[in-house]
């Protein structure tokens, strides 16, 4: 069962947010954030971590 072209760009999606994130833990900006920021960095997350848990179309049942 390998990992189908949806699966690595929701990985690298994850993977982008985790170094966005790490890039800017020092930045005080997070306190000024607005709700539709937070709704849709949630969103993004969420995107990002269903596709890289997609089913491949090429994975067969046992």
């Amino acid at each position: 069962m390998g990992m189908s072209f949806i699966n690595w760009m929701g990985f690298l999606m994850l993977l982008f947010a985790f170094l966005l994130k790490e890039i800017l833990l020092g930045v005080n900006a997070w306190d000024d954030l607005s709700l539709g920021v937070i709704v849709g960095v949630v969103a993004y997350l969420a995107v990002g971590a269903s596709m890289s848990l997609w089913p491949s179309a090429k994975a067969q049942s046992a």
